[in-house]
């Protein structure tokens, strides 16, 4: 399911909202994935180049290797959840 898809059916949850939570969060994943996912998207931010590759995986287009998919999918996943968990509120309460 595409990212889009997964918003549309939480209305309490938006691509903004998601974006904040996993700049927050980026400290979790490795440097090599993050080095990898920038030069892949090299256009792009680095948060922003971890939605587009989800969505790419989904697709199956994705050009990661199975364990970089892995753990592209865990980390986004793990902030749908946290972001789920905290109704659609990142930790940090503004």
């Amino acid at each position: 399911m595409k990212l889009k898809e997964y918003l549309y059916k939480t209305p309490e949850m938006t691509e903004e909202k998601l974006l904040k939570l996993m700049e927050e969060n980026i400290s979790v994943v490795k440097k090599p994935l993050k080095e990898r996912v920038r030069y892949l998207h090299k256009e792009i931010p680095l948060i922003k180049a971890f939605l587009k590759e989800f969505d790419l995986i989904q697709e199956k287009k994705s050009y990661l290797t199975r364990s970089q998919r892995t753990q592209v999918n865990g980390f986004v996943g793990m902030c749908l959840i946290m972001m789920t968990k905290n109704g659609g509120e990142s930790e940090s309460n503004d």
